[in-house]
């Protein structure tokens, strides 16, 4: 670890600090002096451009941004400017994966809006301008799994499959087929089918989002056969009629549902449930529901109630929501929902601008984060050939995996290349300014048993080489991005205590980032985190991620301030005087 002395430091995700509260310079002063109290000597920001922030004020068209940027200009430029008066280190973030949210909006909804978007299978992806006009650049599926004319193909049999051997107690009359035009509001449909009840083998291990196994290769499970359709309906739902929570046909959506056509073909698929990334309180009856958003590793259970006033009693609950349906529509999206291509050199001189818009507004430096909200699937491993990544595989391979049998790692490692020339570049610009390059490395994703909601939230299908940039010093510093897990578990871990001997080894300072939310109610269990981190000898500094969790961001308090959450940033102060860290 590095000599300098320990940094406390606050990411700051501006957008939702000031989505509904109106910033002015005043309350941003509030902020920052708070922080500073707390013993913050470093800010992170998130770099956002003119083309995200429409995003967000259509997302909260009565909040507080529109307000926040008239008042404020570049919230960026005046966060550093506030930093500096205060003798804190200003660095900005950049996601460059980062151009929308991987959910769609029903285009009945965007027409009623005036909002404009990409097209995807679900609805509409609502991205930033540079990529809207730009929809090409997006990180591009395999042409060979692109299927084509599947809108006449009729599912003629559905296969419901459980995770295991439990006893099945669907039965013809308690299965019910649901289907949508638009994926916007569902129908029952009146149908005469068989159904059979039968044993298969799982292929493959199965695991649930979050990593833990659900089905192991070879392991029978028990199969339901719904057969003797003819259905065109481009979204079709499955569910049960039963009442009660006591169902135990689960899986996950992607394992649980299979479609077949003509000649009992399997046919592609995509497939939904009622779990949501964002918009959560949603009803398959009235509304959409969220396809290829890599939920579809979400256990859910088939055999339970689903009813309105489940759903009803799920808006106060917002952490279980119901199960009691499955639904698949046919084929595969042409591009992921916002993500852009790092083989496009355009793309590159796009990310090249952001590292510019970072030094003008004054920054120490650039932190560049890969995990975002705009790459997520549930099937990452067709996606990843654009044209120059394509040529380039041909090049060194002789063959073109984009319609030809491939090597998958050379892929991988190939799309890490050309993602490296821009490290590089950005490497030099900010070298030649005279300023830090930092880098996130991806700690709960970066590792060969990484679970699919941490390997949702950033590309796949690509090898990021962190540590060819502390071999080849292409970073000065590291962040240790984490998500899920507490300190306790992240220091006693295998693969992350070999990254932080390799970046120690490097004499690069390395950073734990963690969510202030897994201990927001707790100000002393915040304060033990940073103690933990402080104490292990091998971090270089802590970072609470994120400042919109420590106030009330809905509104300020009678007196027009930010509200702080009681005990909290108090908690952080004495930790840090304790510690010597102010």
């Amino acid at each position: 670890m590095s000599d300098r002395p320990f940094l406390l430091s606050t990411l700051v995700d501006f957008p939702d600090d000031c989505s509904e509260i109106t910033f002015t310079e005043d309350l941003l002063a509030q902020l920052i002096d708070r922080l500073h109290w707390m013993g913050v000597r470093r800010v992170y920001w998130n770099y956002y451009g003119p083309g995200h922030w429409p995003w967000f004020i259509a997302h909260r068209p009565d909040g507080g941004t529109t307000g926040t940027l008239d008042n404020l200009g570049d919230p960026m430029a005046a966060g550093c400017r506030m930093a500096h008066e205060r003798g804190m280190e200003f660095i900005g973030v950049l996601k460059p994966y980062e151009n929308g949210p991987s959910h769609a909006t029903p285009r009945s909804v965007m027409l009623e809006n005036g909002w404009t978007g990409l097209p995807g299978i679900g609805g509409i992806y609502r991205v930033e301008s540079w990529t809207l006009a730009r929809p090409e650049m997006r990180v591009r599926v395999r042409q060979a799994d692109l299927p084509v004319g599947l809108e006449n193909v009729p599912v003629t049999r559905i296969q419901l499959r459980q995770k295991d051997m439990a006893s099945v107690r669907i039965k013809k009359e308690n299965l019910e087929i649901w289907t949508s035009d638009n994926n916007d509001g569902y129908r029952k449909r009146d149908l005469d089918f068989n159904l059979s009840e039968g044993v298969d083998t799982c292929p493959h291990d199965v695991v649930e989002i979050d990593g833990n196994p659900v089905t192991s290769a070879g392991d029978e499970v028990r199969v339901l056969d719904i057969s003797g359709l003819n259905l065109l309906d481009p979204f079709i739902a499955v569910t049960t009629n039963f009442q009660d929570r006591d169902g135990t046909f689960a899986n996950t959506p992607v394992e649980m549902v299979r479609a077949f056509g003509p000649d009992d073909e399997p046919l592609p698929i995509v497939v939904a449930s009622h779990k949501a990334i964002w918009r959560i309180n949603r009803d398959f009856r009235s509304g959409d529901l969220e396809y290829d958003t890599g939920l579809g590793s979400a256990t859910v259970r088939l055999d339970v109630s689903n009813s309105e006033a489940a759903f009803e009693n799920w808006l106060s609950r917002a952490d279980d929501a119901p199960d009691g349906v499955v639904a698949f529509a046919k084929g595969r999206n042409r591009h992921l929902s916002g993500s852009l291509c790092e083989g496009e050199a355009e793309v590159r001189a796009y990310w090249m601008e952001w590292v510019s818009d970072c030094i003008a507004a004054g920054v120490d430096g650039v932190d560049i984060r890969i995990s975002c909200h705009s790459s997520w699937t549930d099937s990452p491993e067709i996606y990843g050939f654009n044209r120059p990544v394509c040529e380039e595989y041909e090049r060194r391979y002789g063959v073109n995996p984009d319609v030809e049998p491939y090597d998958p790692q050379l892929l991988a490692d190939l799309r890490g290349d050309l993602y490296d020339r821009f490290v590089r570049a950005a490497r030099e610009r900010l070298t030649a300014a005279g300023l830090a390059f930092h880098h996130h490395v991806e700690i709960e994703s970066f590792r060969p048993d990484a679970a699919p909601s941490r390997t949702r939230s950033r590309p796949g299908h690509i090898n990021f080489h962190w540590r060819g940039w502390l071999e080849n010093g292409l970073v000065d510093e590291v962040t240790l991005f984490g998500r899920q897990w507490q300190p306790e578990r992240i220091l006693a871990d295998e693969f992350i205590r070999e990254t932080l001997d390799e970046i120690n080894a490097h004499g690069v300072p390395g950073h734990l980032s963690l969510p202030v939310g897994i201990s927001r109610q707790d100000g002393d269990r915040l304060a033990d985190q940073i103690e933990i981190a402080y104490r292990s000898n091998q971090l270089a500094g802590y970072t609470m991620y994120e400042s919109a969790a420590m106030y009330d961001r809905m509104a300020t308090d009678v007196g027009g301030r930010l509200e702080f959450l009681p005990g909290l940033t108090e908690a952080v102060r004495d930790r840090s005087q304790e510690l010597g860290l102010v």
